[in-house]
């Protein structure tokens, strides 16, 4: 499989593309102000605490206050935190404390962001746990004698320190000297940070995780990627600056052209950030993002296939597996996902549609885990949720219908009006009222027509939205230009 990154920077954003075999399957965007905070660390100041939730909100100097579990709280007590299940939030955590906590999950919705007390540091080839005395290796590293070999080095390097590490995909075949020369780095920038929270009042940002740029060269230019281009010599020279013995693969783009309309970018964005999706054969996606889970609808669609239905349907779920796993990362879409697959009586190709789909979640970069098949056919599926996703970061609520995706008709508008008219007359009012709304919306108030005598003037406003209207009393020797009498 071909996999090439693509990077541009303009007017402050930055842009990074994953393409495979000619498709986009990421996209990561950074702008200045962005409120994706994932890694950062910040010194934070309880601000209350919630028994019944057995949790505390923390100020982190953002918009809004922190949500910190107290699974997530640090117990430097052995003998308390083999009962942390049994501790209660209000005996580790007390308003007005100031707590050393790191973001895990950026803000959703309603939701500030997730934090945690565990503090890790990530670094190009191994990830150190501050807290937690745990050795381990990257389940990509398949190789068992790596893998025996990496493990013992990882040992080495927390024995006595009461911290642990966790060994990345990049240190396979890397020397200890190279490994310990990271941890050794990584861990002289803990005992800094722990320096600055003591000297420092909460709520007081401590550490920022690296840029989308140093993200590119420390997470993501493997041996997997054949080569990483820059549209521009000085994203080029920052990008080479940092890619070490990675150098080689970085290339530069300066054609008149720019980098992602040659790879047309943009216009698998847009269709990626659509409802529906279309297969090659004709078949199609639906996929409805909500606030607690991801919902995705097969459809066939114009595909015939061959004479076999069962054959043609398991075809057709295959691709449909294959393009959903491409739009969950594309999307950056976390959380709960539940897929409607076309129905099959076979048993066998329904373990075999299941068995394709987790084969196809080891391209996925975050954890993206198949749970299985509820007893009405619907397959369930997790991906672990660490940025909110491209449509939150892109798109924002539409004006008419406030994140419905709906508005009431224009029929269903003017009967309300009508109605309103109905209630008012009943309880009293007399004389003109004057009633505007969109010309749609008056053209349906003529047809319908008054439920009484009593006098009413209507009048178009172009201004005005679908599902908006205003009634008002009316002066009938001084009404509005365009106001005519309701018949």
């Amino acid at each position: 499989m071909s996999r090439t990154l693509l990077m541009e920077s303009l007017l402050g954003e930055t842009r990074l593309a994953v393409i495979e075999d000619g498709q986009l399957c990421e996209l990561y965007v950074e702008r200045p102000g962005a409120d994706d905070a994932v890694g950062d660390i910040y010194l934070g100041r309880v601000e209350n605490v919630v028994r019944g939730m057995n949790a505390a909100f923390v100020d982190i100097g953002r918009e809004k206050n922190g949500f910190l579990s107290a699974s997530d709280i640090r117990i430097t007590d052995r003998g308390l935190s083999s009962q942390l299940d049994a501790l209660r939030i209000e005996k580790l955590a007390r308003p007005g404390e100031a707590l050393l906590v790191q973001v895990t999950k950026a803000q959703s919705g309603q939701k500030g962001h997730r934090l945690s007390c565990h503090i890790t540091l990530p670094g190009r080839l191994l990830v150190v746990l501050t807290d937690m005395p745990y050795a381990g290796v990257s389940r990509k590293i398949a190789d068992r004698a790596e893998r025996d070999r990496l493990y013992d080095i990882a040992r080495g390097l927390m024995r006595d320190t009461g911290m642990g590490v966790i060994l990345r995909t990049a240190s396979e075949g890397t020397s200890e000297d190279e490994l310990r020369a990271e941890w050794d780095e990584l861990c002289e920038q803990w005992r800094a940070l722990q320096t600055r929270a003591a000297h420092a009042s909460a709520p007081r940002q401590l550490y920022s995780n690296a840029s989308l740029l140093e993200k590119c060269a420390r997470d993501m230019l493997d041996d997997t990627v054949d080569a990483v281009w820059a549209d521009g010599k000085p994203l080029y020279d920052a990008l080479a600056a940092r890619a070490g013995e990675k150098t080689d693969r970085v290339r530069l783009h300066d054609s008149s052209t720019p980098l992602f309309d040659l790879y047309r970018v943009d216009a698998q964005l847009d269709k990626a950030l659509r409802k529906y999706v279309w297969l090659k054969s004709g078949g199609s996606l639906v996929i409805e993002e909500t606030e607690a889970m991801t919902v995705v609808d097969v459809n066939t669609g114009k595909y015939l296939g061959s004479r076999d239905l069962e054959d043609t349907l398991f075809k057709l779920n295959c691709e449909a597996a294959e393009e959903l796993v491409r739009q969950l990362r594309l999307r950056d879409i976390g959380g709960i996902v539940v897929v409607d697959f076309i129905d099959m009586r076979s048993k066998e190709n329904n373990d075999a549609l299941l068995e394709h789909l987790k084969a196809l979640t080891k391209t996925d970069r975050n954890r993206l885990s198949v749970v299985g098949m509820t007893g009405l056919g619907l397959v369930e599926l997790t991906r672990k949720k660490e940025r909110r996703p491209l449509s939150r970061q892109l798109l924002h609520i539409c004006s008419n219908c406030g994140g419905d995706g709906m508005t009431p008709s224009h029929e269903t508008t003017a009967r309300r009006i009508a109605h309103e008219l109905w209630r008012r007359r009943r309880g009293g009012m007399d004389g003109p009222l004057l009633v505007s709304a969109c010309p749609e919306v008056v053209g349906w108030l003529r047809t319908l027509g008054k439920t009484d005598q009593s006098p009413v003037y209507c009048r178009a406003d172009k201004d005005m939205k679908p599902g908006e209207y205003d009634i008002a009393p009316a002066d009938e020797g001084r009404l509005p230009e365009g106001a005519k009498p309701l018949k």
